[in-house]
């Protein structure tokens, strides 16, 4: 998606009236395919962002950020981490996007989420939720039990002919 710089001078280019252009004027072209494309326009239809311009030097600005973090950073595969990916709503991710530019220094979301976790301010509720549901799991297999056992009773009672059908 992303085409390697060209090979040449290090001199900057100049505009139409001859002047030199700064690196921070600077542009560069992107080649993408349709479908890129409609995902591209998709963000901007839902208005995530006003121009595809804006998504694509967000996207850049995430890129490279992910780049030097992970350069600093002992890798993804030498870590016992693993990541999740996790479905939210829009109204969720806008307060733990605000949570983040308030408390959480600017982190990433992912980092924000992770801590939320280790911190246990979301693991008390999980841990109430899986053991809610041990304990309906267990009910549910006496209940299964029991329906079993009486059916057993009855067929017992018909092979003797207390009852019959």
């Amino acid at each position: 998606m992303f085409d390697n710089a060209p090979v040449r001078s290090p001199s900057r280019p100049r505009d139409a009236s001859g002047a030199r252009i700064g690196p921070e004027d600077e542009r560069i072209a992107l080649r993408c395919n349709r479908r890129e494309l409609q995902l591209v326009d998709s963000f901007v239809a839902n208005g995530e962002f006003p121009t595809r311009s804006d998504l694509m030097r967000a996207a850049l600005r995430e890129f490279l950020r992910a780049r030097v973090t992970s350069a600093a950073l002992p890798s993804r595969e030498a870590s016992d981490t693993i990541e999740v990916a996790v479905p939210l709503r829009r109204d969720e991710v806008a307060i733990l996007v605000a949570h983040t530019k308030l408390v959480g220094h600017h982190r990433s979301l992912g980092d924000l989420l992770a801590e939320l976790v280790r911190r246990g301010e979301m693991e008390a509720k999980v841990r109430e939720l899986v053991e809610r549901q041990r304990l309906s799991l267990r009910d549910s297999r006496e209940v299964e039990a029991q329906v079993e056992e009486l059916g057993r009773a009855g067929r017992r009672l018909e092979d003797r002919g207390v009852v019959g059908r």
